[in-house]
């Protein structure tokens, strides 16, 4: 199953947004997220994307993909049409 990679600006469930990736791996000049980057949640504030894909590392840390999860639960919403998986 393929997923969409998750990049800065991205939204999430709880209706906010991804604030933090990669400083070397882009697309579409926006930086690929990644498992404990984080996201700016307007019901409980920053906290970190809990999940990655362990198959896609970027600086040996795993990519956040749509429907993975973030420490309030949120889940990561992606907008590229950029795709990975098994």
């Amino acid at each position: 199953m393929t997923k969409k990679i998750i990049l800065v600006g991205d939204s999430t469930s709880h209706e906010g947004s991804v604030i933090s990736g990669s400083l070397t791996h882009t697309i579409g000049g926006k930086a690929i997220a990644r498992q404990g980057d984080l996201v700016s949640c307007p019901k409980h504030g920053d906290n970190k994307i809990i999940e990655g894909y362990a198959n896609y590392l970027i600086d040996g840390i795993p990519v956040g993909l749509d429907g993975h999860s973030t420490e309030c639960g949120a889940v990561l919403i992606g907008s590229t049409s950029a795709y990975v998986g098994d």
